[in-house]
This record gives structure tokens, C-alpha cells and sequence, in this order.
């Protein structure tokens, strides 16, 4: 009997101790759970991004591909590549516009030697020289209640030797393009700025090469303008207009020039092609100048690819012109592509034709750096043979 009570006892102090110990687990376990609610709710109260946004991101990715513009990226693409750093905003209910901002920009250095084909003796006969670039883009665009609104920004700086010597003056540090547009519908964007002509063909040895101390004579183009432009696409097939000022900075030559061009295009996987015009108005000159052009493209994937270009002008000079070019380039491996090219122009009156042919080998280890060997030689038709070489490398961000 005693044994049983002591039985008793002892279980019913167990009883009180486990009670006991129970709610000493029950009193921390709640004072966790409130000591974490406090520190959700401080973590709320804490803004992580701009007021009235929901989350910025800072990547790097693909670059825009500005609508109505295409030749202009095309031809940045191999001093600036494909990649670029993005700053993207993505809204909340309050905030219903998605804004983003990338930029990219490169330095480069080239050794380059130039030949004129000048008399012996000539102080312009031989040429070598250390030449460099720098260039930044900035591209920005937001979604608005009437349509994606954006604009894009290229500062450049060319340089030879010291001080402003690149290109004479304060032209050594000048704005490259300066380009707005407003996608009005999926297919419909109206354009204005400083940039690229319509005139200009995306194919063949200018229109295609990496070229970035050679291709000195060919080209389908008036040169870069002021404009107004309106662009269509629509799947592979696209199409612009633009009313273009060819006012001229040169002295008594700067007069009322506005001129006119156009351009339709189709791009596919395997093959591509443009049909392009232009027409200026040349008030100090006996004629206008006009252009007709087209060019054609094919692509074997990753591996290789043909341009081809062909046109005809009637210059400012009163001369007649035809003009063609064809480059071909390949990928030799992951890093190393090679490409070659020939191009020819044909003047009625005036100068003599010309034959060029430049060729160039580039390798690019990783997207930010290239290295390259280039080189160019021409016949201009007045006896004299022009030629140059360069090792060039690109530093990109």
C-alpha cells in the first residue's frame, strides 16, 4: 500500500513538471512568432524601390531594336555587339507605365597604315598612325496609355595623336545620332530626330562589313540627316518614308535643300532584301541628286553569309554613277569570323571608276573585346593604287 501512494505521488509530480515545462515552450514559441510578425511588418514599412513601383531590375541583355531603324542598329552592332546593360520598372496598379533604360558604350584603338599611292618623296606617300574612338548609347522607352515612346542618344569622340586633331576642332567630341519615335500600333511608329538615311542600303560591303578602319570608298548614302519618318511592319515585310533637310554647313553652300526617300524591305531566316530611294533637292547646284539601290542577302545559319548590293546615282556634280558591292563572311569558329569583299563604281564623267577590295579576320574571345586584322585595297582609276592595314581592338561595356 505504501509502495502505491509513493506510485501516485510520483506521477502527479511528473505531471506538474511536464505541465510546466510545456508552457514554458508555449510562452517562447509565441514570443517568436511575434518578434518575426515584427520584423515582416518593419520589412514592409521599408521601401526597396522608388515610390510607386513594384521592382526595378539591372541585367544585362539583348539590345533594343529601335521600330522604323533598323539599318542604323545594324550598323552599330559590331562596334557595340548585341548585348547591353538594362534598367527596367515594372509598375504597380498606380504606376500603369513600364519604363526602361539600357546603356552601352565601347572604346577602341587601332594601329593603321595608310598608303596613297603618291610619288616617292611625297610626305603623304606612307602613313602610319594611332587612331581611337569612344562612343556611348543611351536608349530609353516607356509603354504610355497611346503607345511605346522612346528615344535613343549616340555620343561619339574620334582621336588622332593629341588633342582634338581627330577630326579637326571641337567635331573631335560630337553627337552621332539623336533619334525619337512613338509606336502609334504594333505596326505604325512616327519617328524624328538625327540618324541614318533611308537612302542608305543594309547589304553588301557597307551595308554588312565590320569595316572598322577600311570600306573608305563604297556606300549607298547621303549621309546622315535630319528627318521626319514613318515606318510599317508587319511580320518579314516593312516599309518607311521620310522628308529629310539637306542643308549643308559649308559656307555659301548652305542653302534650302529638303529632299525625300524611301525604302521596302523583307527579312527572313534565309534570305532578305531591300529596295531603296532617295531624292535631294540641290538649290546651288546645277542638278539634284537622286538614287535608286537595292540589295539582297543569304544566310547558311550560323555558319556563313552573302550581301550583295547594286544601284545608281546621279550625284550633285552632274555625274551618272552605278555601283556594286558583294562580301561574303563565315564563321571559322565560336570566336574567330572572317570576312571578304569587292565592290566597284562606275562614273560616266568626272573622276574614274574605282575597284576596292578589303577583306578582315576578327576574334572576340568573349562579347566584351575584339581583336582584328584588316585591310583594303583600291584602284582608283587615276593611276594611283590606295591601301591600308590596321590591327584594330574594340573594349566593350
Amino acid at each position: 500500500m505504501k509502495m502505491l501512494k509513493l506510485a501516485l505521488l510520483g506521477g502527479a509530480a511528473l505531471a506538474v513538471t511536464s505541465a510546466g515545462a510545456y508552457a514554458d515552450d508555449l510562452s517562447a514559441l509565441k514570443a517568436e512568432i511575434e518578434a518575426l510578425n515584427s520584423r515582416v511588418a518593419q520589412l514592409e514599412a521599408t521601401p526597396s524601390v522608388p515610390a510607386g513601383y513594384q521592382l526595378v531590375t539591372i541585367t544585362t541583355g539583348d539590345a533594343m531594336v529601335v521600330p522604323g531603324n533598323q539599318f542604323s542598329d545594324n550598323r552599330d552592332r559590331s562596334s557595340f555587339g548585341s548585348k547591353a546593360t538594362v534598367i527596367s520598372v515594372l509598375p504597380t496598379a498606380d504606376a500603369p507605365a513600364t519604363t526602361s533604360i539600357e546603356w552601352s558604350g565601347y572604346a577602341r584603338a587601332a594601329l593603321v597604315y595608310t598608303s596613297t599611292g603618291a610619288d616617292v618623296g611625297d610626305p603623304n606617300e606612307d602613313d602610319w598612325d594611332v587612331l581611337a574612338r569612344g562612343q556611348i548609347r543611351v536608349v530609353g522607352k516607356t509603354d504610355t496609355a497611346v503607345g511605346e515612346v522612346g528615344a535613343r542618344v549616340n555620343i561619339r569622340g574620334d582621336f588622332d595623336g593629341f588633342g582634338e586633331a581627330g577630326r579637326g576642332g571641337n567635331d573631335a567630341f560630337y553627337m552621332k545620332e539623336a533619334w525619337g519615335w512613338w509606336a502609334m500600333t504594333p505596326e505604325l511608329t512616327l519617328g524624328g530626330g538625327y540618324t541614318g538615311h533611308l537612302g542608305d542600303v543594309a547589304y553588301g560591303v557597307d551595308g554588312t562589313c565590320n569595316c572598322y578602319y577600311t570600306d573608305n570608298f563604297l556606300g549607298f548614302t547621303p549621309g546622315d540627316s535630319t528627318q521626319m519618318r514613318l515606318s510599317y511592319a508587319s511580320g518579314p515585310m516593312s516599309a518607311a518614308v521620310s522628308i529629310n533637310d539637306g542643308s549643308r554647313s559649308d559656307g555659301d553652300l548652305s542653302g534650302d535643300r529638303m529632299g525625300a526617300a524611301g525604302e521596302v524591305a523583307y527579312s527572313g531566316d534565309t534570305v532578305s532584301g531591300e529596295v531603296s530611294a532617295y531624292w535631294l533637292n540641290q538649290d546651288h547646284y546645277a542638278d539634284d541628286e537622286y538614287q535608286i539601290a537595292a540589295g539582297l542577302g543569304f544566310a547558311l545559319g550560323d555558319i556563313a553569309s552573302i550581301s550583295a548590293a547594286i544601284g545608281w546615282k546621279h550625284t550633285r556634280d552632274d555625274d551618272d554613277q552605278w555601283q556594286g558591292s558583294i562580301i561574303a563572311s563565315a564563321n571559322l569558329s565560336d570566336s574567330v569570323h572572317a570576312e571578304v569583299g569587292y565592290g566597284h563604281i562606275d562614273v560616266n564623267h568626272g573622276i574614274d571608276d574605282t575597284d576596292t577590295v578589303l577583306a578582315g579576320i576578327y576574334y572576340d574571345p568573349v562579347s566584351q573585346l575584339t581583336i582584328g586584322v584588316e585591310a583594303e585595297w583600291a584602284d582608283t582609276g587615276a593611276g594611283d593604287d590606295w591601301t591600308r592595314a590596321d590591327l584594330v581592338t574594340v573594349f566593350r561595356f
